[in-house]
């Protein structure tokens, strides 16, 4: 596996991702001075970018609208999340860690629609970090949580 890492992030954003262009564009426009790099494919931040251009203003609000007429845009999201997923560069693990999966935590729909749409090595890593917060799969009542009829906690996930 080669290395998606910090130096093609973004051109690997935009190649799977097209439709967010916009959201780059007007984050490089409204603060040139801390995000024109972005604009050439360089990403001191991979975290920052992330958050900024990809999670927070993209995917989030897919997930949690869960409209069928983005199922397109949701599957182009995690295309590029399992691309990242499957890097061997710990630095990029950590940030999809923190940057994307994370963010899914939000609320138990949006990580129901994001674990419907995860691909194997996102899927894989997301069971992982919901092994580490078992909290987060308390469901209503003090039961565990369970994905597709599946317990986490139990290892069924995997």
């Amino acid at each position: 596996m080669t290395s998606t890492g910090t130096g093609r992030a973004v051109e690997e954003f935009l190649r799977i991702v097209p439709a967010a262009r916009t959201v780059l564009d007007e984050l490089i426009a409204s603060h040139p001075d801390r995000y024109g790099a972005w604009s050439e494919g360089s990403v001191g931040d991979l975290l920052e970018f992330l958050l900024e251009v990809f999670t927070r203003p993209v995917l989030l609000p897919l997930l949690r609208t869960g409209a069928p007429d983005d199922e397109t845009a949701v599957g182009a999201c995690f295309a590029y999340i399992e691309l990242l997923a499957t890097d061997p560069n710990p630095y990029v693990e950590s940030s999809v860690h923190f940057g994307i999966l994370e963010q899914f935590l939000e609320d138990q729909n949006t990580l129901l629609r994001a674990w419907h749409h995860s691909l194997p090595a996102t899927r894989t890593k997301l069971a992982a970090m919901l092994e580490e917060y078992p909290a987060t799969l308390r469901a209503p009542g003090g039961g565990r949580a369970r994905v597709n009829g599946k317990s986490v906690a139990s290892g069924e996930l995997r």
